[in-house]
C-alpha cells in the first residue's frame, strides 16, 4: 500500500512579477482574477491540473462559480483570460486544463515528513542539552573537561544513531520507467535535463509526464522522438512529432466572451 503524501503549491518569490500575472491584474477586476486563479491551482492540485467538468450546471464556468463562491461574470472572465495568455486550455468533454500547475506543486511523503520533524526535533533537544551544559559548567577545569568529554561521547553515540535512523528511511530514487530500455533512458535523460534547467520534475509530477507521453503515442520509438524534440527544441512539455496528430484530448483554446 502507497503511503500518504501531502501537496501544495509553491509560488517563486516573482510569482507577481511574471507577464501572465501583471497581464491579468490589468483587466478589468484584475486582483480577483488573480486570487481566482490561484484557487483554481489550488483546486486542481488533486487532480493532475484539471478542472473536471461534472455536468451538473449547464457550464463549466457555473459550477466553478457554485463551487468557489465567486460571480459566473469574474468566473467566465477568468477563464478566458487564462485560454487567451496560453495558462489553460479546455478538454474535448469541456474540462479545463491548468498548464503551469505541474511546475508549481511541491509533495513530500509522510514517511519524509516524519523524519523532517524527528530532525527538527534532535537538533532542539541537542541545543537544549548544549545550553544545560554551558549553565553547569561553574566546577572546575577538571570537572569542566569531563563534562565535555561525556558531552561529545554522548552527542556521537546520537549523531550514529540518527544517522542509521535516517538511512533506513530513506527512499530510493526510481531508475526505471519503463520497460524499453532505449526509452527508459531517454526519460531520464529528459529528468535530468529539466533538473538542469531549474524545472526538475519529482514525485507525482514524474507520474504526469510519463501520462502525457503515452497519451500522445503509444509506441516507443515515437515516445523516444518525442522526448528528443522536447529536448532540442529547450521544451518543458510534450507535444506530438510535427507533422503528426497525438492522441490526447486537447484541443484549440476558444476565447469566451465575459458576461
Amino acid at each position: 500500500m502507497a503511503g500518504k503524501r501531502y501537496y501544495w503549491l509553491k509560488l517563486q518569490v516573482g510569482f507577481f512579477q511574471e507577464l501572465i500575472i501583471k497581464q491579468l491584474r490589468t483587466l478589468p477586476e484584475g486582483d480577483s482574477i488573480v486570487l481566482l486563479y490561484l484557487k483554481l491551482l489550488l483546486k486542481a492540485i488533486n487532480t493532475e491540473g484539471i478542472i473536471y467538468y461534472q455536468h451538473i450546471l449547464p457550464t463549466l464556468d457555473e459550477e466553478i462559480a457554485l463551487d468557489t463562491g465567486e460571480k459566473s461574470a469574474l468566473v467566465k472572465l477568468t477563464i478566458s483570460a487564462l485560454c487567451q495568455y496560453h495558462a489553460a486550455v479546455f478538454l474535448d468533454d469541456q474540462s479545463l486544463q491548468l498548464l503551469y500547475l505541474e511546475d508549481m506543486v511541491g509533495s513530500e511523503s509522510a514517511s519524509a515528513s516524519r523524519v523532517r520533524n524527528h530532525r527538527a526535533n534532535q537538533k532542539l533537544l541537542k541545543e537544549k542539552e548544549q545550553a544545560t551544559l554551558q549553565c553547569n559548567a561553574t566546577v572546575t577545569e577538571g570537572n569542566t573537561t569531563e563534562i565535555s568529554g561525556n558531552a561529545e561521547i554522548e552527542n556521537s553515540e546520537k549523531e550514529e544513531k540518527k544517522q542509521k535512523e535516517e538511512g533506513e528511511t530513506e527512499i530510493e530514487e526510481i531508475s526505471s520507467y519503463f520497460a524499453d530500455t532505449v526509452l527508459n533512458s531517454m526519460f531520464l535523460s529528459y529528468l535530468e535535463y529539466r533538473k538542469e534547467n531549474g524545472k526538475e520534475v519529482k514525485g507525482k509530477a514524474i507520474g504526469y509526464c510519463i501520462d502525457k507521453l503515452e497519451s500522445i503515442s503509444n509506441s516507443p520509438a515515437e515516445q523516444v522522438a518525442i522526448i528528443k524534440q522536447t529536448i532540442q527544441n529547450g521544451w518543458t512539455d510534450f507535444f506530438p512529432l510535427k507533422g503528426k496528430k497525438g492522441k490526447g484530448k486537447r484541443k484549440q483554446c476558444k476565447l469566451m466572451v465575459g458576461a
